[in-house]
């Protein structure tokens, strides 16, 4: 989503699970991806804006 941005601004976390989904072939639950997404948080690749208690309230972007 960044390269199809002018600049790397944070993204919501919604709408990059909700990317994420919308373009795998099969089903995978929000809620695992939304893991896979804190997961990249804590390992310092995703840097993170807002509170993480649930999707609707912090943006991503990567480092």
């Amino acid at each position: 989503m960044h390269r199809e941005q002018d600049s790397t601004e944070f993204i919501p976390s919604a709408r990059l699970i909700g990317e994420v989904i919308g373009y795998l072939g099969q089903y995978i639950s929000d809620v695992y991806v939304e893991f896979r997404v804190r997961y990249l948080i804590e390992n310092g690749i995703f840097e993170i804006k807002g509170v993480p208690k649930a999707m609707r309230f912090y943006s991503v972007k990567l480092k």
